[in-house]
């Protein structure tokens, strides 16, 4: 099933909406012959007389006209929803219609069609539309059903981030839905912790559960980060630091625990595939307050040459100036921090070229 899934994704835009239209007008005919036999209708023409022949690459030409018309070939199916289905249910009745006009024409001007009454038209719609719809749920089954992880992790699941998401219910619903389709995988929601105080606590958007509400925001994910080592990313949604009050405490508690925080600021579709925008957490964001311009030539002369030491400097803040005294020339740059984790962290960051200037060391400065 995976194989299928990769192999379907793999291809490109254009070839797979040829080969969805191909589909589309193969599982038409098979609708009208199934819906002949179910009906156990007799008809007074041969099928495959050239008479016969017409009348399928007519009945092939309407289908794809209409499927067309009706939108069945602008969405990307990874994202289907319920409107999308209609549309194929609209699809399948203006073709059924547009058919049956179609017989009634052919028997006022030329002659009746044996075998051939409205019974077959309804049996027709229905075969067509579940038969058109299938092929789409199936696909839909195989993504979805692959990424249902809640803070479990398989062997070959290393790459997969674990989340947990806090932010509105409605962009919840967006990001559960777009990462269980995103192919490769990056993310996994394992929680969403709500910002609207009336939510359902309990519940679940798309499988995964709303495990906090406001004000408990900050005890939930303590909870959370001392109860489990498998939580990556906290991802916050549009506007929530002007939303909550403990923001800044939620991310001082998940950078602690060596958690990387960013924010979603919308969707990428860009190409084969989409992907999240998560934006880094700026300080200026954390503080509530502007930043202040930077003298960088001024701190350029300082620190170009010298014997720097950042404690703490495996941290959030500590990194920065960690990266910002090796770009200014500084001969060489020691951190000291109590995170072993943390510093490791903070090695896969630094530039290759850099690294012969830092060292690091696991100590507590308070020793």
């Amino acid at each position: 099933m995976t194989t299928y899934v990769e192999a379907v994704s793999g291809l490109r835009p254009k070839m797979r909406r040829a080969i969805i239209m191909v589909q589309d007008l193969v599982m038409v005919l098979i609708a009208v012959a199934l819906s002949l036999t179910l009906s156990q209708s007799r008809l007074s023409f041969d099928a495959f007389s050239s008479g016969g022949l017409a009348c399928w690459a007519l009945i092939v030409l309407l289908a794809h006209l209409l499927f067309r018309t009706c939108g069945l070939y602008s969405t990307v199916w990874r994202f289907a929803s319920t409107p999308d289905f209609f549309n194929i249910l609209k699809g399948c009745g203006s073709l059924t219609v547009v058919l049956y006009l179609a017989s009634i024409a052919y028997r006022s001007f030329f002659q009746p069609v044996a075998g051939l009454n409205e019974r077959q038209f309804i049996v027709f719609f229905l075969v067509s539309f579940t038969i058109i719809s299938a092929p789409r749920l199936y696909y839909r089954f195989l993504r979805d059903g692959a990424s249902w992880r809640i803070l479990r992790r398989a062997a070959g699941d290393a790459s997969i981030k674990q989340a947990l998401f806090i932010g509105r219910l409605s962009e919840a619903d967006v990001i559960v839905r777009f990462t269980r389709t995103a192919v490769p995988a990056e993310y996994a929601i394992a929680g969403i912790m709500a910002t609207e105080a009336g939510a359902p606590l309990g519940t679940q958007i798309q499988g995964v559960p709303v495990v906090a509400l406001r004000p408990r925001l900050v005890e939930v994910l303590e909870e959370y980060v001392k109860g489990t080592e498998s939580l990556d990313l906290l991802i916050f949604g549009k506007g929530v630091e002007r939303e909550i009050e403990d923001y800044a405490e939620l991310v001082r508690v998940a950078r602690h625990s060596g958690i990387a925080v960013v924010q979603f600021s919308g969707l990428s579709e860009l190409g084969q595939g989409g992907k999240l925008v998560l934006d880094a957490v700026e300080m200026e964001t954390i503080m509530r307050r502007s930043a202040v311009a930077t003298d960088i030539a001024r701190i350029g002369v300082f620190v170009g040459g010298k014997r720097v030491l950042v404690t703490g400097g495996a941290g959030s803040i500590g990194r920065v100036l960690v990266k910002r005294a090796l770009e200014l020339g500084a001969e060489a740059v020691l951190v000291a921090d109590n995170s072993e984790f943390g510093i490791f962290q903070l090695d896969q960051i630094i530039d290759e070229k850099d690294r012969d200037r830092l060292a690091s060391r696991i100590v507590d400065v308070t020793d």
